[in-house]
């Protein structure tokens, strides 16, 4: 995601001016301002003129499936259709009211004699930056089918990539809402009537009883405040989760989760290679490339990547840029100089995506091995210890009896 900076700098002839310049960050914009020649005096971000009439983003189901939209209007280029014709026919096809009008848009746009890249960025929210520059890509080079087809592919395997994640915390959370329930209903229904019956046989209680007794007469006195915060903590747990998995961890709480934001990083750096090879193999060069990615890493991450992006701009090679940003690894390092000398990175770059990704596909099987009988450890423990402590008063009474 770009932000509009306002730069002050003093250019070749001595004059001072100031201009707005949109980029990840102020390193980037700093850099942007050195290559062509300028001094820079300051550099504060600011918010955009317009920002407040910007139009609000798409819901869930205004939204257009960028994979599906990129494969389906490969296919037509391929059988011959021209562009217009193609995109006239993706919007005779698609049901939704609003996501017809905005391909309708586009073929306005384009029937105008605007370029497809720049017809997708007047639509915003609905056309991913990515897209609208591995399309910007091909239309130099005249090979557009085989950059959307390259561009479905990649959204595909970071879909396929997010499903085995998300897909690995389904059973715990599973676990997690039966147990809830199961304490909810000890302690709401059969701890308050096994109570009047301990009660009625005017015996001393050990004090765990009573702690127990005391928590269920709570909880059965106040049921319905009880199940909504029962609820709303499930709620609040799974939004979190949802969020996690919506932004890519992208978080920096997240980030600082011990075992968790290290797998996530991992994700991220996956989603940042891949990403990066796409667009190289689509003819954008590297530090763009790398820019329009930044948006898949963290809050620190990013900052990395910017400095990465400087020392590119600086004559480093890619693989020492990384390596110093603190985002390459040994093998990922090794990998880069070898792609740096046989020209080969695209390829390369895609080599280390999959190597990470295989990587973390262990860490969550790893991880949901060892997480999921932690939580049903603990699910069995809180429940036994319950039923234990109801019937420690029965187990006393039947050896007074004895």
């Amino acid at each position: 995601m770009t932000i509009a900076f306002e730069l002050v700098v003093r250019v070749a002839d001595g004059a001072v001016r100031s201009f707005e310049l949109d980029a990840i960050d102020a390193s980037a914009a700093r850099a942007s301002a050195a290559r062509e020649g300028w001094q820079v005096i300051t550099c504060k971000a600011r918010e955009r003129a317009d920002a407040r009439a910007r139009p609000a983003r798409p819901s869930a189901r205004q939204r257009i499936d960028v994979a599906t939209f990129s494969h389906e209007l490969a296919s037509l280029l391929g059988a011959g259709l021209s562009v217009i014709e193609a995109l006239r026919t993706l919007a005779a096809n698609e049901p939704g009211l609003a996501r017809r009008a905005a391909l309708l848009a586009v073929v306005a746009s384009v029937s105008e004699g605007q370029p497809l890249s720049a017809a997708l960025q007047q639509t915003p929210g609905r056309f991913p930056a990515l897209l609208i520059a591995t399309i910007s890509a091909s239309e130099q080079t005249g090979d557009l089918p085989s950059a959307l087809l390259r561009y479905a592919a990649h959204q595909q395997e970071i879909k396929a990539l997010r499903s085995k994640v998300s897909g690995a915390a389904v059973y715990p959370a599973l676990l997690l809402v039966v147990g809830t329930l199961v304490v909810l209903f000890l302690l709401g229904v059969v701890v308050p009537k096994f109570a009047l019956l301990i009660e009625s046989t005017r015996r001393e209680m050990p004090w765990s009883t009573q702690v127990l007794m005391a928590w269920g007469r709570l909880i059965a006195d106040h049921a319905a405040l009880a199940g909504m915060v029962a609820l709303a903590g499930l709620g609040a747990l799974f939004w979190a989760g949802r969020q996690v998995l919506r932004n890519g961890g992208r978080m920096r709480w997240v980030e600082a989760l011990p075992l968790i934001g290290r797998a996530l990083r991992q994700f991220s750096h996956a989603q940042l290679y891949r990403t990066t090879g796409m667009l190289v193999k689509g003819g954008i060069a590297v530090p763009r490339a790398l820019q329009l990615s930044a948006n898949l890493l963290g809050e620190a991450d990013s900052q990395r990547l910017a400095r990465a992006v400087t020392l590119i701009h600086e004559g480093r090679g890619l693989s020492r840029a990384l390596q110093e940003a603190q985002l390459a690894d040994p093998v990922a390092t090794s990998m880069l100089a070898v792609a740096e000398r046989t020209g080969e990175l695209g390829e390369m770059l895609e080599r280390i995506a999959a190597f990470h990704e295989s990587r973390l596909q262990r860490s969550v099987e790893l991880a949901s091995r060892l997480f999921e009988p932690l939580l049903m450890i603990i699910i069995g423990v809180v429940i036994g210890g319950i039923v234990v402590m109801m019937y420690l008063p029965i187990f006393d009474l039947a050896s007074s009896l004895q």
